[in-house]
């Protein structure tokens, strides 16, 4: 059986790729199973952080290995938070201080240029093959912390999605599948791995 490291140290995270990737038929493992020092993500955009994470763990471990990086782009706010989601603020907040800290800077601001896009970049690495996926979800700010922030994804309850005219965080599972862009990125590049663990020598 071939194996998969999914290079995330949040929990989150990882529970929603297992679970997409839990019928593929690979030994899903997470940096819990390995010794590892964490990767720097020096990157200036999602994409290069992915990349540097899946090639980071991959030289640790010789594992087969998937990372990913993504977070909230404000128009408003030329972008950010960005690539510095978790660090925006100069430091390593909490996810309560995150959202705060966009709902001050989006104070007064009116509908029309709260627009914003919530996704990012899942990169497969094996040392041969480097394989990427890109998916955005697209919806507004709102001016008030809209749901429960659930613990690992700061943003999700203030992301608010037209189609459903509800916060992110409050999207019942079945729309949730609909617009979770981390699934959909792992279901375009599941097919992909597989073909490429098949060509392999890795276990």
């Amino acid at each position: 059986m071939k194996s998969l490291l999914i290079a995330t140290t949040n929990p989150a995270k990882f529970e929603e790729a297992s679970f997409v990737l839990r019928s593929s038929g690979l030994n899903i493992l997470g940096l819990k199973d390995f010794s590892t020092v964490p990767v720097e993500e020096t990157g200036a955009t999602f994409e290069e952080n992915a990349i540097l994470k899946a090639k980071g763990y991959f030289e640790q471990t010789k594992t087969a290995c998937i990372a990913d990086d993504g977070g909230l782009m404000i128009d408003y706010l030329a972008g950010a938070p960005g690539v510095h989601s978790k660090r925006w603020l100069g430091y390593e907040a909490s996810d309560q201080e995150l959202a705060q800290a966009v709902i001050e800077k989006m104070r007064g601001v009116p509908k029309e240029q709260r627009t914003a896009k919530l996704g990012g970049f899942v990169i497969f690495y094996d040392g041969s093959h480097l394989l990427k996926s890109e998916c955005w979800l697209h919806g507004y700010i709102a001016g008030i912390l809209m749901g429960e922030i659930k613990v690992g994804f700061p943003y999700r309850s203030l992301l608010m999605i037209p189609e459903f005219n509800k916060p992110y965080s409050d999207l019942s599972e079945e729309e949730h599948d609909q617009v979770n862009f981390r699934r959909k990125n792992l279901e375009t590049l599941k097919p992909k791995i597989l073909e490429a663990l098949a060509s392999t020598q890795l276990t």
